[in-house]
């Protein structure tokens, strides 16, 4: 675990402004900042709080970051029960933003075991997924049926059964909600600051009404990249986490490459792994719009890159 830290330090020092993704779904620019640490020295040390005026810049600047261009992935999914096997899954997902925010579509399916292997199951969904300050969220099953809306609390239910990301986890709602508390800095592993804050779901959204009093948004104090996210109950007590594990650069652009979802009530766990991507790239709007992405198959780009 050091040792991937200390490396991911050192490329962000060579590095002034670098696009920083997971999978569409949340992005950050790495600057450089008065608060670069010499290699070896304990974060602790540098464990500051800023004031509610500063946090709020942060977060604005947060919520406008952006990757270059658009992008696709391919990634794995592995769902991992606290009792029982591994079960595994495929996906790709196409990437952009449009006046509204990030959008992203995803296409999952189920691997099934054979002789050597495993291989491609035709059980599968494909998502749309709009963030921003207007959220939604559009599904469909492979088999060639229209897009349909997800409402209520169908945004927290599985994409698929076994695996434990919602649309929910996908579109990120939390990172726009206006009101928030700051409640300082913490210690990511050894060597890196976070700077929390406590999200607060509007009094009569969907989020507030599904009995989430907040949710932890952990953001890096140097370069405002994030960390991890925690969706706190109506008991204060944390019901999951997202937690970022390790990160590449992909053609002069830093992605998050795997990420860990964690439920804390029955501590299962679902990873996602990035193994192949591409990113700069151009792709079609009508990719992104429910109503035409019926007719219109986004392809993988020739640009691709196993990581």
């Amino acid at each position: 675990m050091l040792l991937w830290k200390t490396y991911f330090l050192k490329l962000f020092r060579r590095s002034a402004v670098c696009g920083l993704t997971v999978a569409g779904l949340f992005c950050a620019y790495l600057q450089t900042s008065a608060q670069v640490r010499l290699g070896g020295e304990r974060a602790s040390r540098f464990m500051e709080r800023i004031d509610t005026e500063e946090g709020a810049k942060r977060l604005a600047a947060f919520r406008r970051q952006r990757l270059v261009g658009d992008f696709c992935f391919e990634f794995e999914l592995a769902h991992k029960p606290r009792r029982g096997r591994t079960i595994p899954y495929q996906g790709i997902m196409w990437g952009s933003w449009n006046e509204s925010g990030p959008i992203t579509r995803f296409r999952v399916s189920s691997v099934l075991p054979k002789d050597g292997g495993f291989a491609n199951s035709s059980e599968g969904v494909e998502l749309i997924i709009q963030n921003g300050v207007a959220p939604q969220a559009w599904i469909r099953r492979n088999d060639g049926s229209d897009f349909v809306l997800i409402e209520g609390e169908a945004l927290f239910e599985p994409i698929m059964p076994g695996l434990l990301y919602s649309p929910f986890d996908l579109q990120m709602p939390f990172i726009y909600w206006k009101d928030f508390t700051y409640e300082g800095p913490t210690l990511v592993g050894v060597t890196r600051v976070a700077q929390q804050f406590l999200m607060q779901p509007p009094v009569l959204s969907t989020s507030a009404e599904r009995g989430i009093s907040g949710v932890r948004v952990g953001l890096d104090d140097t370069y405002n990249a994030l960390w991890r996210i925690e969706v706190v109950n109506a008991e204060s007590e944390v019901a999951s986490r997202f937690a970022v594990e390790s990160f590449k650069k992909i053609q002069e652009q830093y992605i998050v490459k795997r990420i860990t979802l964690m439920d804390y009530t029955s501590r299962d766990r679902t990873t996602f792994e990035v193994k192949a991507a591409a990113v700069g790239i151009s792709l079609n709007r009508d990719s992104f719009c429910p109503k035409s992405a019926r007719s219109v198959d986004p392809p993988i780009s020739s640009l691709m890159k196993e990581l």
